[in-house]
């Protein structure tokens, strides 16, 4: 019988908004997580690749294979996210340790292999820097008619986190993103003007929080740490669930208003390097190559994580 669900391999800098992400990947009835590769971004490759076990454990499916990935971007380093995710990168909530090791094969190693081996197309969830996934395509370029979608949290419309208007996870590998952008593989993109609006407010914490357990209390206490910066430094009402966004979107696209639009990587300006150029006018007549999210419908969101952690909630305790 054929499996329905869409393969998926998750590529992640766990990170608090990541282990929201990941979430609902899990918990969702369409998705099939072949593997989840790490990237440093949020935090150090140690404590990425370490969160992640760490994370499959408390969600109860340590038989996902973790791979670890660079601990630096193809030029210079990362810019690190301790100042919104804590030191080890999710907050104040101690997780126990997973008995799970880490794959053998390097992440990039591990992406080719099971796009090569699979029999159908894959989907990759990115929520961090692009590294990974930019020297898989580089070193096995015929991996790229294997994957379906690339589905990532990265980039800019008019807002930046690490620059003016330079999003991190697109920002942090300026190189990579351009690889991305221009290998030709579809990609669906949700930058950092849509994942501000989509918050996630103290009301929707503590009804989160209501479902009972220590399960859903852990994650309302994910959203509460990664709130406290946009709170104190932004003056944000709710908590932007940026990385989460990208696999919203493969779970229900009608969350989302998504426009195709051409979008290229800054390499090279004085202000502007690894920033993402959106043509919103068609001006340089250059062809359309992602599918771009506008807007979101907050609510609908919120209930799709509300449902998730309810239903993961139930599947644990039984």
């Amino acid at each position: 019988m054929k499996n329905n669900k869409r393969k998926v391999i998750f590529d992640c800098d766990p990170g608090l908004d990541d282990a929201l992400a990941l979430l609902l990947a899990l918990a969702s009835d369409n998705l099939d997580i072949l593997a989840v590769t790490t990237i440093a971004g949020n935090t150090t490759i140690e404590n990425t690749t370490q969160n992640a076990l760490d994370l499959l454990y408390f969600y109860g499916r340590s038989d996902i294979p973790v791979s670890r990935g660079n601990a630096n971007p193809l030029l210079g380093n990362f810019s690190m996210g301790a100042h919104v995710h804590g030191k080890r990168g999710i907050g104040s909530v101690e997780l126990k340790s997973s008995p799970a090791q880490e794959h053998s094969l390097r992440a990039h190693d591990l992406i080719r292999k099971l796009l090569m081996e699979s029999d159908e197309k894959i989907t990759i969830i990115a929520t961090g820097p692009l590294t990974n996934i930019a020297l898989a395509i580089t070193l096995y370029p015929e991996i790229i008619e294997k994957i379906e979608l690339i589905s990532m949290m990265g980039g800019s419309l008019n807002v930046g986190n690490i620059g003016a208007a330079t999003e991190a996870n697109a920002g942090n590998d300026p190189e990579a993103t351009h690889i991305i952008l221009s290998c030709g593989v579809p990609i669906a993109m949700f930058g950092l003007h849509l994942t501000y609006t989509t918050q996630i407010y103290p009301k929707d914490m503590d009804r989160i929080e209501s479902i009972g357990g220590t399960f859903a209390k852990t994650i309302a206490d994910f959203n509460r740490f990664h709130f406290q910066f946009y709170k104190n430094e932004l003056g944000f009402k709710g908590d932007p669930s940026h990385d989460s966004c990208a696999v919203a979107y493969l779970i229900n696209p009608d969350i989302f208003t998504m426009e195709e639009y051409n979008v290229v990587m800054d390499l090279d300006g004085k202000y502007s390097r690894g920033q993402t150029i959106v043509d919103l006018y068609n001006v340089t007549q250059r062809k359309p190559n992602v599918l771009f999210g506008m807007k979101s419908n907050r609510e609908a969101f919120v209930e799709l994580v509300y449902d998730s952690v309810l239903k993961l909630s139930y599947k644990l305790s039984k």
